[in-house]
Parts: structure tokens; sequence; C-alpha cells
């Protein structure tokens, strides 16, 4: 085997003492008489004996469902790290997982079938105060989907996703400028993604270590550098201005409104409805109705006194697209405005 050696303070010209292969002494030894490789490593790791590698798992898709994992630092489960909220729970958790085969499917099946996965996510305030952080699991998780979800759910909602799987990775549209110096260290050809590639979830999306792509960056999407296991979530103006404006997003807002006002039904109520039910699976309030069709007849005015160019804002394009009988490129350009706001809802990208 190579001679590896302990380098003193990091510097490879002044190496130290032999190092040999092992494991950790806190843990379970290794194998009597087994050799020293990778091989030996990775059946040591998923040994029934070792308490680790099962309990990060667990505790990674427990975050994953719940917002926060059952020991709330899922990147440190050491010594120093938060203790868990419910250790019996995450030790139970950790050995079905190990019993049945080290299935995630079934770890899967096992978590959204539970009586805690499926409470409601409604505020109790008495509740609230005494766990503000839903430590105690007294109510369901709420909070926004990861970055690349949010730009998924503009699409299915609109009917553009794609849901092809595998293949290679595709270029949305970005930013020309990311990808010359200064902002790039060199000028990198993005070709920009045409026809049903555009429309491909965001997990195809290019990434490219040293230009993250920016509208997942804006969702708290890491970038190439570093490894995340726990991602943090912020609130930006930022995120609602890109939603709004972003091209694959205001795409995504011209193609729902035609899609409610070809399948929505013949008015106002029937198509808000639809459109309510399409976004956020529930029909509008009275109150909110009134606010969106406020909302398209303010625009509808702007339209008229030639403020808004109606092409401009419904299809991006010169032409118009075939349009049911009775509806005008106004209709669809107050739509167009209306599908937009509800994409833009923080309930829409939320899971709750």
């Amino acid at each position: 085997m190579r001679d590896t050696r302990l380098l003193k303070r990091g510097d490879w010209l002044n190496p130290g003492r032999r190092i040999k292969p092992g494991v950790p002494a806190a843990l379970h030894p290794l194998p009597p008489n087994a050799p020293p490789t990778r091989l030996t490593l990775a059946r040591w790791l998923v040994d029934p004996k070792s308490p680790t590698t099962s309990r990060a798992f667990v505790n990674r898709v427990w975050q994953t469902y719940f917002g926060t994992g059952l020991v709330a630092t899922s990147e440190d489960l050491g010594l120093q790290s938060e203790a868990p909220s419910h250790p019996e729970l995450l030790d139970w958790l950790a050995v079905e997982f190990v019993a049945k085969g080290w299935k995630p499917k079934d770890l899967h099946r096992l978590i959204v079938q539970s009586a805690t996965y499926r409470e409601s996510s409604r505020i109790d305030p008495a509740k609230l105060e005494k766990d503000p952080y839903n430590r105690l699991l007294a109510r369901g998780a709420r909070f926004r989907v990861e970055g690349e979800i949010v730009r998924d759910v503009s699409l299915a909602i609109s009917g553009l996703l794609n849901p092809a799987v595998g293949g290679k990775s595709v270029m949305p549209p970005a930013p020309d400028f990311l990808f010359k110096p200064p902002a790039s260290y060199a000028p990198f050809p993005w070709i920009e993604a045409t026809g049903a590639d555009r429309y491909r979830r965001a997990l195809y999306t290019y990434r490219r270590r040293s230009t993250p792509f920016p509208m997942l960056q804006t969702f708290d999407a890491p970038d190439g550098t570093t490894a995340c296991v726990r991602r943090m979530r912020s609130n930006t103006p930022l995120q609602a201005l890109t939603l709004l404006n972003e091209p694959v997003s205001m795409e995504a807002a011209r193609a729902f409104a035609l899609k409610i006002v070809e399948e929505g039904g013949r008015t106002d109520a029937e198509r808000l409805t639809y459109a309510f039910r399409r976004a956020l699976s529930r029909p509008p309030t009275d109150r909110e109705q009134q606010i969106v069709v406020a909302l398209m007849e303010k625009q509808k005015a702007r339209v008229a006194e030639g403020w808004i160019n109606t092409h401009a804002l419904s299809t991006g394009k010169d032409e118009l697209p075939k349009l049911p009988d009775g509806v005008t490129p106004l209709t669809l350009a107050a739509y167009t405005v209306a599908a937009r706001t509800l994409l833009n809802l923080d309930e829409t990208i939320t899971k709750q």
C-alpha cells in the first residue's frame, strides 16, 4: 500500500509519522483481518452495528419533510451538535431503516403515512407561544419550498413543465453578462434552451461552480464551491421581483393566463375559481376575488390608456395565440397580470 504520513502543519514537504488505515476508536472496530480497503470501509459504514450512518440519513429525510431534522444541525451529529428533539424516535427510525434493508422508499412511506406528518399546519396561538419552532411536532410543517421546486411549481401550474426524466443538463434563460469577464473568469457559451427543454425541471439546470444560476441562488440554492447538507431559508424582496420578472416566470404566467381563459369557464368568477384551485388547491374567498377583479380592471384601464402593450404583456411576441370565442387580447392581458400575481403569492410556494 502507498505510504501515507501526517504532514506537519499541512506542509507536504514536511512529512511526519506514518498513518495506518483505521476508524474512530469511539465507534465499532473494523472486522478482524479485513483488508484496509475502501470496500471494507463501505461495509463498515452500513454495518448494523454502525450507529451513525442510518441516523444521519434518517435525520436528513426527516428534515426534508418537516423543515428541521430531529437533530436540527443535520450537518453535525457530533458531541457539539444540538441534542435530538426526539432521541427515541430517531433511534427507532434508524433501526427500522436498517432492518428493512436500507430502502429509502419504505422510510418515506413510513413518514408520510404517520399521524405526525398529517397534522394540520394551522397555528394555535397557545402552542405557538410554547413551541415557536415546532420542535414538539404539535402541528404540521410549513415552510417555503426549495429554489428548484419554486421554479417547478410555476411551470407545473402553467402547464409548461417538461416532466421527462434523464438526459443532459439544459441552459434556461440567464443574463448574458454573467458568462463574460469580470463576472466570469473567461467567456462561457451559455446556449439558451428552446422548445420543451426550456421548461425542464430545475434539477436539470446547468450549474457552473463559479457562476450560480441567478434564479436558484435568489431562493437560497447553494453554489458549487462548498458542500451543503442544510439550506438556510431567507425571505427577501428580490425573491418576489424574480417571480414577477424572470423570463421563465413571465412565460409561465402567460401560459397560465391562456389556460385560465381556455379551460376556466366563461365568467370571471368561474375563471378565478379555476385559477385559485390550480395554483393554491382551494377556491378564492369573496375578498380575494374582489381584489383580483379590481386588479384586472385597473390593468385594463392602463392598457386602454396606452401605458401597457397588450402583445408584450400577454405573449412577449408580436402575434397572439388563437383565443376562445369572446376572449379579447385585452382580457388575456388582464388575466396575465392575475396569473403573474397568483404565481408570486407566498402560499403558492409554501409547503403546508
